[in-house]
């Protein structure tokens, strides 16, 4: 003959607790996972941008010794002209 199991409040009380106690420590790990997820995108992006300065200054870097770039600033950033060159500026 089967003995019948009685209820025991208690244990019921407990795994209850035990059930509740993990979806909520599941639900928090999410929320704290999702975090880090979007910071690590902000960061891989912002490495992104940063490799994308690093190839133009490179990129300056290799025609800096260059005739065309001395004489492209001078004229640029100096208003230098060569001899016989009339220089306009726009007044608007």
């Amino acid at each position: 003959m089967r003995r019948k199991r009685r209820f025991n409040p208690l244990l019921f009380i407990l795994m209850s607790g035990l059930v509740a106690y993990f979806i909520i420590t599941y639900f928090r790990q999410q929320e704290e996972f999702s975090l880090i997820r979007s910071e690590l995108r902000a960061i891989e992006h912002k490495i992104k941008q940063e490799e994308q300065i690093q190839e133009k200054l490179l990129e300056q870097q290799s025609k800096a010794g260059t005739d065309e770039f001395i004489e492209s600033i001078a004229r640029e950033k100096l208003g230098m002209v060569k001899p016989g060159e009339r220089l306009f500026v726009d007044s608007e």
